[in-house]
């Protein structure tokens, strides 16, 4: 007897279906998504003030800047004021996703409200 055409030779048959699976983000994506999501929110605060900044993300500072969650690299007459988040920094305090979008909201708050001149609470994404 010939094994069937919908089976192999060890009688299994092969998935007929491929059973929808969201993308697979890596720890480094998925942060970044969410650090450009806070400052979405951020930017809708205060009104334009922000519309220029870019937002990069570190795994970690630079060495002689010690320990440093983020930083803020000013505007210049060529290029636009920059928000750095320290990606390794961040995760490591935090114990769960929630903390982890907590950290980053406060850090974000922080550093535009270095650029804007505003109090970081009035900023900070809820």
């Amino acid at each position: 007897m010939s094994p069937s055409r919908r089976h192999d030779r060890h009688g299994r048959s092969p998935l007929l279906f491929h059973a929808p699976v969201p993308a697979v983000r890596s720890r480094a994506e998925e942060f970044a998504r969410l650090a450009a999501i806070l400052l979405s929110d951020i930017r809708l605060r205060v009104a334009g003030e922000l519309d220029s900044v870019v937002l990069t993300i570190d795994d970690v500072p630079p060495a002689d800047a010690g320990v440093e969650l983020g930083r803020v690299l000013p505007a210049t007459r060529d290029e636009p004021a920059v928000i750095v988040l320290h990606r390794l920094p961040i995760a490591q305090r935090c114990t769960d996703e929630l903390d982890l979008a907590d950290l980053i909201a406060d850090v974000l708050a922080d550093q535009a409200a270095l650029l804007c001149g505003r109090d970081p609470d009035e900023l900070r994404p809820r």
